[in-house]
């Protein structure tokens, strides 16, 4: 495996930033190996995303997740896993993995 570098990591971050300042979807899943249990988080949720960043610049970054070790939870957004681009990051009681998908979220038109 190839040494994953901070810089590697500071990359990965400003582009999911990038990524939700323009609206593009970007998902999250949590994994918790004491509950067995996964969590699946976006950014189209209306939660602070600049704040759940920077939690992440403290976890040890795995950089790319293959395809056998992405979880199963991302049929749910590719139909391809050989093409999503997933990233890991390592918890104290499990993983994270994230990914910037390919569709944006529409924002809310307002009625006068």
């Amino acid at each position: 495996m190839k040494e994953i570098t901070a810089e590697q990591k500071i990359d990965y971050l400003l582009a999911v930033r990038a990524a939700v300042k323009r609206n593009q979807v970007v998902i999250i899943i949590l994994y918790n190996t004491e509950d067995d249990e996964y969590c699946v988080v976006s950014n189209g949720y209306g939660i602070d995303f600049d704040e759940v960043l920077s939690s992440f610049n403290e976890m040890p970054f795995l950089g790319r997740i293959s395809t056998k070790d992405a979880f199963d939870n991302w049929h749910d957004y590719y139909d391809d896993l050989t093409l999503a681009e997933i990233y890991g990051f390592e918890l104290e009681d499990g993983m994270v993995q994230m990914s910037i998908l390919d569709y944006y979220i529409e924002p809310i038109e307002h009625e006068d």
